[in-house]
């Protein structure tokens, strides 16, 4: 079966927010890399729920969380300018700070805000996937994470960053300071979460 990921030619980096160490899930196979290298304020959380709920997402067991009072907190990413890039931010809160309200802030690339991270229950997790052009003067990313107005601490699992081929998406030539949002995935027919799987 041919992944969607086979689009990708360069290899992508898989970074476990609020993870101390690399390794290989054994479900997937996806290297994943732990994020201090990319960024320098917030602390790391752990999710016990995250095995009841999503045993398979290895990922899933831990955050990084921003809990200090500056309106933002950004990931500095590798790229090189001016390429088409899928980036993904993914949040499963889980209640792991056992906070009476589900948090609610936004998400930024590059200095525009693209996202609302909101969640309608606990244990379901949220992505917000973009395709977009890098800057055409920069070798780095930023992805951020933005207290909104309800103050809440953001906070956020995993990040995935791969080059896609310049010319995937025609929009990107005539807009390129537009982001295309993935809107939905699909499993049509069946009855479960598809992973990637190398």
């Amino acid at each position: 079966m041919t992944s969607f990921f086979s689009c990708w030619h360069v290899g992508p980096i898989f970074v476990d927010c609020g993870s101390n160490a690399s390794y290989v899930d054994k479900v997937t196979n996806i290297s994943w890399v732990p994020d201090a290298p990319y960024i320098t304020s917030g602390v790391n959380g752990y999710v016990p729920s995250a095995q009841t709920n999503y045993s398979s997402f290895s990922e899933f067991t831990t955050v990084r969380y921003f809990p200090d009072s500056r309106p933002k907190n950004c990931y500095t990413l590798p790229v090189s300018p001016k390429q088409m890039y899928l980036i993904r931010g993914t949040f499963f809160y889980g209640s792991y700070d056992n906070a009476t309200t589900l948090p609610s802030f936004k998400m930024g690339i590059d200095g525009d805000i693209v996202a609302n991270v909101t969640f309608h229950d606990a244990d379901t997790f949220v992505y917000h996937e973009f395709s977009y052009l890098s800057q055409p003067t920069s070798n780095v990313t930023f992805l951020c994470l933005i207290r909104d107005s309800s103050k809440s601490v953001p906070f956020i699992s995993a990040i995935s960053l791969s080059q896609l081929s310049n010319n995937y998406y025609a929009y990107a030539d005539y807009f390129p300071e537009y982001f295309l949002k993935t809107k939905y995935r699909l499993n049509f027919g069946g009855n479960g979460i598809i992973r990637y799987v190398s």
